[in-house]
């Protein structure tokens, strides 16, 4: 019988833990199979003193530099033999540990979990750039699980050395690469984790995907190119430069240069959009989402700068 130790970063994370809090405590799952813990980050609000009223296990740490170190710190004193890193800004379904149940003796199996999905009332940013992540697929491999809802088993986490804590972001996709030497990165739809805080407007979501780039080259010294990583390395830096060749063309008013450099640059955007829509094809998301790939390639660009 495998026991599930739940850990959740937190700095000043007290507008969101009580929900997260409450909607684990309220799991169908026995109470003695699963343990709690909060790994505070030096928070300067209530968030230590919410996660005390729950009762659960709290790790006090010193300000750290990186969440990846927080996560860490909070499976050093875990004692369950499955590890579960879930976001603080995260609710989760009644079911979720008894879906993932299905999965706690898979010996084939080094880490699963799905990406999380948004709020019923998300924004149309939120609901656009979902477009962009969810499967239509129910359970399926893949190479990288987000950390907002990972679960990995205490003895593949250990042997893979954990979180690299000199990562400031991209720390899931980092470990994901390295946990797959162990063995399948599963996706399972029914695992079912909602967040709360995902980028609402424009400004938001630009400011987030410059902060994730961060990382991005980074990773690649400690676990190595990934083909399916090119798109998020490279295509930022060709579409930028594209776009800057258009802007000195129409400067210097070689304006048909200027299109062509443009439209260079558009169409790599637009074909990958159109892979992420095909499948439920309609103008007004093609477009939005059109808009968003924009701006994540220019602030991945930003990000590299």
């Amino acid at each position: 019988m495998k026991i599930v130790s739940i850990i959740i970063p937190a700095k000043n994370e007290g507008r969101y833990l009580s929900a997260c809090l409450e909607s684990l405590l309220a799991l169908n799952f026995p109470d003695n199979r699963y343990e709690i813990i909060v790994a505070d980050n030096g928070s300067t609000d209530d968030t230590v003193a919410i996660a005390e009223s729950f009762s659960v296990k709290v790790v006090h740490l010193p300000e750290k530099t990186t969440i990846s170190a927080v996560r860490n710190s909070g499976a050093a004193v875990a004692s369950g033999d499955i590890l579960v890193f879930l976001d603080a800004d995260c609710t989760v379904t009644p079911d979720w540990l008894t879906q993932a149940q299905r999965y706690f003796d898979r010996e084939d199996v080094a880490c699963f979990g799905s990406s999380p999905v948004i709020p019923e009332n998300g924004t149309w940013v939120e609901q656009t750039w979902f477009l962009a992540r969810k499967s239509h697929e129910q359970v399926f491999e893949r190479d990288w699980q987000e950390s907002t809802n990972m679960f990995i088993p205490k003895d593949i986490f250990d042997k893979s050395g954990g979180f690299n804590e000199e990562l400031v972001t991209c720390e899931d996709v980092d470990l994901s690469y390295r946990l797959l030497q162990f063995g399948k990165i599963i996706s399972d739809n029914r695992i079912v984790a909602i967040h709360h805080r995902d980028p609402k407007t424009i400004k938001e979501f630009f400011q987030k995907e410059r902060w994730r780039g961060k990382s991005n080259y980074s990773g690649l010294f400690r676990h190595g190119l990934k083909v399916n990583e090119l798109p998020s390395l490279v295509l930022p830096l060709y579409f930028t430069a594209l776009l800057l060749s258009s802007l000195a063309a129409l400067l210097f008013g070689a304006f048909s240069l200027a299109l062509f450099f443009f439209l260079m640059a558009q169409a790599p955007v637009m074909l990958l959009v159109f892979l992420k829509t095909r499948k439920d094809f309609r103008v007004g998301n093609y477009f939005r989402l059109l808009i968003l790939y924009n701006i994540y390639f220019l602030a991945r660009a930003c990000a590299i700068v």
